[in-house]
């Protein structure tokens, strides 16, 4: 059974809307879109192995996606495996080409088009995640289980090496098409419940509820300064930049097409980039609207969260809506709650 559904990555949606939202000129736009490609590879990566994670029986395992827990510091695990037996962190990669683990000094090299490069070991953050979740359970005093760890290959055509006589370490990295029966082997070899139904049901609610949204700042990571961003709503169909607001539409000056919810996709850019909460005003500024009372009334359709009142009223959206694509096909008038 599926706990957590796995997100698109905030990361993900954070560069698309940069994309959107700077001059191609910007100088680490380049920087960028090669950043947002590698994210998708990511992400895609772990997509395809929630397929084969799918096929596992589900009164059997729970499934919990991206996840992110703090002890000292911390740390994000791609998809924990729960059953009433034993525990399993998957490190999920997606990488093109060769990857050698040199026995001697624990790199991992990769080679591809014959460029080498260093990439970090996913076995070592396998087991770092693996322990981490370990002294979060003990500091947080729920059961020992045996917790197990396995880096997943997401792409049958990647090629693993390393040195000869360490080959042992090939135990706890798999592609992702053998994930099934891996699973079937560590439920063989764990048969006897550690936990009851009761511990069960309390370790996969107090995950859950532990979990740390990432949000990153995203225009301090990449140097870029607000006025940067280009504001304005952005059109459905030839994507440029802006759309002008006529009786009680959106009209682009460049196609000539209309549209009643193109605003949706510019309001979550707003959140996504600059991570804080909502005025009226900058609303109205960043949607490029020139009467108030428009925006006023066009804000207040959208149904978002508000804290403070009067002038002090600040709207903002809830992280599981700012972490879903929007559709304007698929998304009702005012629906961002």
């Amino acid at each position: 059974m599926i706990l957590k559904e796995r997100p698109v990555p905030i990361q993900l949606l954070q560069r698309e809307a940069l994309l959107r939202r700077l001059d191609t000129r910007f100088y680490r736009y380049k920087e960028i879109e090669k950043d947002l490609i590698n994210w998708k590879t990511g992400y895609a990566g772990e997509k395809n192995t929630d397929y084969y994670l799918s096929y596992l029986p589900e009164e059997e395992f729970g499934i919990i996606n991206d996840l992110r827990l703090k002890n000292q510091n911390t740390f994000q695990m791609d998809t924990i495996l729960l059953s009433l037996m034993f525990g399993l962190v998957l490190e999920i990669k997606n990488i093109v080409g060769t990857l050698f683990f040199d026995q001697h000094t624990q790199s991992v090299t990769r080679i591809y088009k014959d460029i080498e490069e260093g990439i970090t070991n996913p076995l070592i953050q396998a087991r770092r995640h693996r322990n981490q979740l370990l002294h979060w359970m003990i500091n947080h005093r729920l059961p020992p289980i045996p917790l197990e760890y396995l880096v997943v290959i997401s792409r049958n055509s990647t090629i693993l090496k390393t040195n000869p006589g360490n080959e042992h370490i090939f135990k706890n990295i798999i592609y992702a098409e053998c994930l099934e029966e891996k699973i079937n082997q560590l439920a063989a070899k764990y048969q006897t419940p550690v936990l009851k139904s009761k511990s069960y049901n309390k370790l996969t609610q107090l995950l859950l509820a532990e979990h740390i949204p990432s949000y990153p700042e995203i225009l301090k990571m990449y140097g870029i300064g607000r006025t940067e961003i280009v504001p304005g709503v952005q059109c459905p169909t030839c994507k440029r930049i802006p759309m002008l607001r006529v009786s009680a539409t959106w009209f682009c000056p460049s196609c000539k097409a209309y549209s009643k919810d193109a605003h949706f996709p510019a309001v979550r850019d707003y959140f996504l980039l600059l991570n804080e909460k909502m005025t009226l005003k900058q609303f109205q500024e960043f949607l490029l609207i020139e009467k108030r009372g428009v925006a006023k009334g066009l804000l207040h359709t959208l149904h978002l969260q508000v804290s403070g009142s009067g002038r002090t009223t600040q709207y903002y959206l809830p992280p599981d809506c700012i972490l879903s694509p929007l559709n304007e096909n698929d998304r009702k008038k005012g629906d961002f709650h």
